[in-house]
């Protein structure tokens, strides 16, 4: 076995115009204000920042009439049907540079009249161009494309364009656009509450409780494991919610806890890997609330009598559980839940995917191998 591990490798395989368009107004700044010390100051400022205004408005220019033959963007000639999504899904994939050439390129297309399915891949490559820091000049003309993408009569097309608006990361008014798409049937149950968890950690306080608790009464399983995952990927997004909203995902995560097969002798990777992202998850949040060492957390958890094994050997597989396995010597908590991995391992000796479990914690435990058998 690799040092990834059979678990690490399933879990691989499972892998200001905004305010116009959303009509949102900018609040006050909450800087301090400071009175300008003479009006010379204040003349020269707004002529500096007009100077800047009129060197990006030229840098613009040229940009957009400069010749860019290498741009694969420039150079796509529409091809009906799925074709044409092909190419373009190719040219997503390589990469678009973040142009002002590109930006045009593509709106181009999109005004040509293109192919639903040409339109499905575009949407894609117009959510790429959008970036904060608006490199290509068009962030909101793109934001406005994707608009009316999303009317588009094609639900494929309007599907694509909320995924790729939804990608972009929070911006105001955009829960109000999924909840539309949603509502309309452009997106489905697992896309929109999915969406909704991907953009959580980047929305403002009240809007992300407002996400957690759509999630949380909707018993979506893909949403709770879509959060689990980005927590498990970066214990600091934690740090982007409020307390009440780590408390909703406290809520959240508890009311999601993953079932493995009624029967016992099933130990599938996938089940595994579900179970052991959203325990650590568990724990990262209890460890916050609560200021209680991770590691502890997990082993109450799965030391508590009759807990099914399959959940311990779910979690010793995971690369995570690194350092608890390596304090697991003889009579320690940890060595407690190896030998119950080991023995339930025994008791399926039919099952491959558990035999290679069990060779593996107790390659990666602290204690000999085979103790505990």
């Amino acid at each position: 076995m690799k040092k990834a591990g059979v678990l690490a490798i399933a879990g691989l395989a499972l892998a200001g115009f905004v305010w116009v368009v959303f009509g949102w107004q900018p609040p006050a700044s909450t800087a301090p204000r400071q009175e300008a010390s003479a009006p010379a100051s204040r003349g020269g400022d707004q002529v500096a920042s007009a100077a800047a205004a009129a060197r990006y408005a030229a840098a613009i220019t040229v940009a957009r009439n400069r010749s860019d033959p290498h741009n694969p963007l420039v150079a796509y000639v529409p091809k009906p049907g799925i074709a044409g999504r092909n190419e373009l899904d190719r040219i997503f994939a390589q990469g678009v540079p973040l142009t002002t050439q590109s930006a045009l390129a593509a709106r181009a297309l999109l005004q040509r009249g293109l192919s639903d399915d040409e339109k499905i891949a575009l949407a894609r490559i117009l959510g790429r161009l959008y970036a904060s820091d608006d490199p290509t000049g068009y962030n909101a003309d793109i934001l406005l494309d994707l608009r009316r993408l999303l009317g588009d009569s094609n639900k494929q097309v309007a599907r694509s364009a909320a995924l790729s608006f939804s990608r972009i990361g929070y911006l105001p008014g955009s829960d109000a656009v999924l909840r539309d798409a949603f509502d309309n049937q452009v997106l489905g149950a697992n896309d929109y509450y999915g969406e909704l968890a991907h953009m959580a950690p980047q929305a403002p306080a009240h809007v992300q409780a407002a996400m957690l608790s759509a999630i949380r009464a909707s018993s979506n399983a893909y949403a709770a494991d879509i959060l689990a995952g980005s927590i498990n990927d970066n214990p600091k997004v934690l740090q982007g919610y409020s307390a009440h909203a780590v408390e909703e995902i406290a809520r959240l995560l508890a009311g999601a806890e993953p079932r493995f097969p009624a029967a016992t002798g099933d130990f599938g990777l996938t089940d595994a890997v579900r179970y052991a992202n959203w325990l650590r998850a568990t724990a990262q949040v209890e460890s916050l609330a609560q200021g209680t060492d991770l590691d502890a957390a997990i082993v109450a958890r799965l030391g508590m009598p009759g807990t099914d094994p399959r959940k311990i050997t779910a979690y010793l597989l995971t690369p995570e559980a690194s350092s608890l396995l390596s304090t697991a010597r003889l009579g320690s908590p940890a060595s407690g839940l190896v030998v119950a991995s080991n023995q339930y391992a025994a008791q399926h000796p039919g099952n491959k995917i558990l035999q290679s479990a069990a060779q593996e914690i107790a390659q990666r435990s602290a204690r000999p191998k085979g103790a505990g058998r």
